[in-house]
């Protein structure tokens, strides 16, 4: 009972707002934050099933940029290390360079995580100019799908963001219905 009414008094003052917000500076804070520490892994792992391709994605620096185009999407680019080894024509090419692939997301709350759903490859860029680099390049556009769905599975399993900064936060978690993305914010939108 004593749990129960100082929730609602928590609450109270939440039921004045409809929305708690966090900015696209605080989620690149947060991200910033959780890459540094190595909240989670940082690497992501896309193997073929046939052995030809087999790469280590480390995660450096993410950039979260919030629009309101086409109902609200999380523009995502990824400063990456990439190191591997390619087989073509029965040899293996062992490969190390920087990787900039960048993305458009949808955003979940579950609990009080905010994880990226379904995030779509936008672009790729391969930094070097060595032959492995300019092979990685031309082998990557045929993987289009399964690094999408390498990178989905990543952030399937690592949050963006974690509602439990304040008190407020914490409790706000549990009364979210619905996300909305704005311009530069997204609305947790309460009751």
């Amino acid at each position: 009972m004593g749990k129960l009414l100082v929730m609602l008094l928590v609450a109270l003052p939440l039921t004045g707002c409809s929305a708690l917000h966090i900015t696209e500076q605080g989620l690149n804070q947060e991200l910033a934050t959780r890459l540094e520490q190595g909240v989670g892994e940082n690497r992501i792992q896309l193997t073929m099933p046939d052995g030809a391709f087999d790469m280590a994605l480390l995660v450096k620096e993410a950039n979260i940029d919030l629009t309101e185009r086409d109902g609200g999407l999380v523009l995502l680019a990824m400063d990456t290390d990439i190191q591997g080894t390619l087989t073509m024509f029965g040899r293996d090419v062992s490969f190390k360079t920087s990787l900039r692939p960048a993305f458009e997301s949808g955003i979940r709350l579950q609990g009080n995580e905010v994880y990226l759903v379904a995030p779509k490859l936008t672009n790729i860029q391969v930094h070097g100019s060595d032959f492995s680099d300019a092979m990685l390049r031309q082998y990557l556009g045929g993987l289009h799908s399964e690094f999408e769905q390498a990178v989905a599975q990543y952030f399937e399993r690592h949050p963006v963001y974690v509602l439990d900064h304040s008190l407020m936060e914490r409790t706000a978690a549990s009364f979210v219905k619905n996300l909305a993305i704005t311009e530069d914010t997204i609305e947790f939108l309460i009751f």
